[in-house]
């Protein structure tokens, strides 16, 4: 009869852990899935959405410093329970928001506040728990996968319960996790609260401001125009077009004015003596900065291309969501395999050296890839380039982390590890948002020029404009039945070629963004001639 209680007692606490971790990795997930219908729901946009998206890794990041603080003060047990709350608060007002913009207080007001104690308690405790370094390894490592599994169970999941049942379940479900969570967490031992320094909320708000304003600008900008609105700017409410220009490039010179006046802020307080309120703690150290450049590029690339596959298989290969899932996991489990090979063993070669290497497979890989996706595409013929990539990233995503940490302090650890995955999870949001927009633009255009040049017809640039604009929504909102549908109504001497024209537009567009995505890995190896060769502890990884 001891059994259960020993086991609980033994594995509750990391299990929680994990939980918290797989929760959060669930939330960012699970959005894309649903995208289709909630953007139909709320007559709103993918641009929008992506936003939101946006906005919480921006909250959850900024904010992450000054909660680390907080949680030295007050302590991580009642600071956790109290994030808890607010993120199950946050989950409540997405699943009953009537509207995107409820929806977007909810995810990135509410839950990526509560995401900016949650994504750095569990690394913090993790380490207390275990004083043998190899069993704390595994332990980060564990958190590592958990991580993993939430985006992947999030992406499966949403779409499942979006198109079957409601987009609102997808969050009921982890609303279900957070009295689990904190049953299993609730007495891991904690550090004891100490005094810390004051906490600046202006420059935290200030940088949220600066940061939040200007990605979700650029992020907006494909939807409602750089400059000129999409539409005609007197049909527009004031805060889509204000004085008859889009609201991108406000947003955007909202954002740099914030940034500006937090950069005089902080000065001022260094001037007088008080410490920052938003302290910058891990983004003094310049080695710490140019990784974690490095690792949100690397990851804005890798999921803005399963993003794109995930548009791109369905299309020409004709496989539902979940067959699409199952058909892209070889790149996941390849790097999940690679990460746990890896995860006790001591380099022969320097760290950067095998960085470098992992970038330069993945570069192969994605060559490999381009090859794979000329007519006709098969899963099998797919199957090399994925596999090749997993191994590339899996090498790279290993040591990344040693790396970005080299000149943090051990008392730094828990903060630069909660900086670093809102990071990547921002990094993820604008390979969607960015890419996404790429490859769903470049699609609508070839396509209404290819049916255009089939017709032997030319039309006004406007009303041309206005076709793009229309298809590349229904892309991105309609079922695949839905736009077969559509389809169907062109003129009957366009439906015997519209199968060409769609695997040629397809096909074009996705080597565009796979070309986009080989300069960001080359970005990204070249930025890694920064980072120090060696390291003096090997960290587990992140993601």
């Amino acid at each position: 009869m001891t059994k259960p209680h020993t086991f609980w007692k033994t594995w509750g606490g990391p299990l929680g852990l994990c939980l918290i971790l797989f929760m959060l990795s669930y939330t960012i997930g699970v959005v894309q899935p649903i995208m289709p219908p909630l953007v139909r729901e709320f007559n709103s946009s993918v641009g929008y959405v992506q936003s939101a998206l946006v906005l919480m890794s921006l909250v959850t990041a900024s904010f992450i410093p000054t909660t680390e603080n907080l949680s030295r003060r007050l302590g991580r047990r009642p600071l956790l329970g109290m994030a808890l709350l607010l993120y199950a608060l946050g989950l409540i007002v997405i699943i009953v928001s009537p509207d995107i913009g409820i929806f977007t207080l909810g995810l990135a007001g509410l839950t990526g506040l509560g995401a900016a104690v949650l994504v750095s308690t569990p690394v913090a405790m993790m380490d207390g728990l275990y004083q043998d370094e190899v069993a704390r390894k595994y332990g980060l490592v564990a958190l590592a996968i958990a991580g993993m599994l939430g985006a992947l169970t999030g992406s499966i999941l949403g779409g499942i319960m979006a198109f079957d049942f409601s987009w609102r379940w997808a969050f009921a479900f982890e609303l279900a996790l957070i009295p689990v969570i904190w049953y299993l967490v609730r007495r891991v031992v904690a550090p004891t609260p100490v005094p810390t320094q004051a906490i600046d909320w202006v420059g935290g708000l200030l940088s949220v401001a600066g940061f939040g304003f200007t990605l979700v600008g650029l992020s907006l900008a494909a939807e409602l125009g750089w400059w000129q609105p999409r539409d005609d700017p007197q049909t527009l409410a004031f805060f889509l077009a204000p004085f008859g220009i889009s609201i991108a490039p406000v947003l955007i010179a909202s954002g740099l004015i914030c940034t500006g006046l937090l950069i005089f802020w902080e000065r001022q307080r260094s001037r007088q003596g008080h410490p920052p309120l938003l302290r910058l703690g891990v983004f003094n150290r310049r080695i710490y900065t140019i990784g974690l450049t490095i690792g949100t590029l690397h990851t804005m690339a890798m999921v803005g291309l399963q993003f794109n596959l995930f548009q791109f298989i369905p299309a020409v290969v004709g496989l539902n969501p979940v067959q699409t899932a199952i058909a892209v996991i070889p790149f996941t489990l390849t790097q999940l395999v690679v990460l746990l090979v890896l995860a006790k063993r001591r380099p022969q070669f320097p760290p950067r050296y095998l960085l470098q290497l992992g970038l330069l497979i993945t570069s192969l890989g994605i060559v490999l890839l381009v090859m794979a996706v000329q007519p006709p595409v098969t899963n099998l013929g797919l199957l090399p380039s994925l596999v090749v990539m997993g191994l590339g990233t899996g090498l790279f995503s290993t040591y990344i982390t040693s790396l970005t940490f080299a000149d943090t302090s051990e008392a730094e650890r828990a903060e630069a590890r909660g900086v670093y995955r809102p990071f990547q999870n921002l990094g993820a949001s604008l390979g969607r948002g960015i890419l996404g927009t790429v490859l769903v633009g470049t699609v609508s255009v070839k396509i209404v020029d290819g049916v255009l040049a089939e017709l032997g017809e030319s039309i006004d640039p406007s009303v041309r404009r206005e076709a793009v604009q229309a298809l590349l929504v229904a892309i991105q909102t309609l079922r695949r039945s839905e736009r077969q549908e559509l389809f169907a109504e062109l003129p009957d001497r366009i439906q015997p070629v519209l199968n060409s024209i769609l695997q040629t537009a397809a096909t074009d567009a996705m080597q565009l963004t796979l070309g986009i995505i080989l300069a960001l890995c080359l970005l990204c190896l070249g930025l890694s001639c920064l980072l120090p060769k060696t390291v003096r502890k090997l960290e587990a990884p992140i993601e």
